[in-house]
């Protein structure tokens, strides 16, 4: 199995919280935290939802799961890159160091995040909606993106019901699509 983390996640998280109150921790910065235990997702150039078979955005705007025509994409969308861009993200540190190395560790990372994490639709056994959330099921019955958290939020609880739920649709049409191939 392979393990594939953003290590630096837990380092921008640790950055950012250096000499920061817990108030400001809450609500500066972004946190992104993605743990995919499995050895069919991989690195991809981000998705353009324009040109997506269907796409659908978090109630916040910060991610979004793109189906394309064999893949689902999970990414960040411009506007939580951009809120990681934005100076603001370290503002709320007090000490003037902690600021510069958060802001550094911020820059060098930024293309790292400037990626999304792609599942082939092959390697799906279901799609739906339920507990509250969107779950894309392997065969084995594990959940893909299930521990994919954006601003401390799972990533699959935080798309309105309806759109959770056209989503799960979609990849099985495109699935069954797929399978006729």
């Amino acid at each position: 199995m392979l393990q594939f983390r953003y290590v630096a996640t837990s380092t921008i998280a640790l950055v950012l919280t250096l000499g920061s109150p817990a108030r400001a921790q809450k609500s500066g910065g972004t946190n992104v935290s993605l743990n995919v235990g499995d050895s069919v997702a991989h690195v991809v150039e981000r998705a353009n939802p324009a040109t997506a078979t269907y796409a659908i955005t978090t109630k916040d705007g910060m991610g979004a799961l793109v189906l394309m025509d064999t893949t689902i994409v999970a990414q960040m969308t411009e506007r939580g890159l951009e809120k990681l861009r934005n100076r603001a993200a370290t503002d709320s540190i007090k000490g003037a160091t902690e600021r510069m190395l958060a802001r550094m560790v911020l820059g060098a990372l930024q293309p790292m995040f400037d990626h999304g994490i792609a599942y082939h639709l092959r390697d799906l056994a279901s799609a739906e909606y339920a507990d509250d959330r969107l779950q894309l099921k392997r065969k084995n019955g594990d959940e893909i993106f299930r521990d994919v958290k954006i601003n401390n939020t799972r990533l699959m609880e935080s798309f309105s019901p309806e759109d959770a739920k056209t989503f799960a649709r979609k990849v099985s049409d495109a699935r069954t699509r797929l399978a006729a191939r």
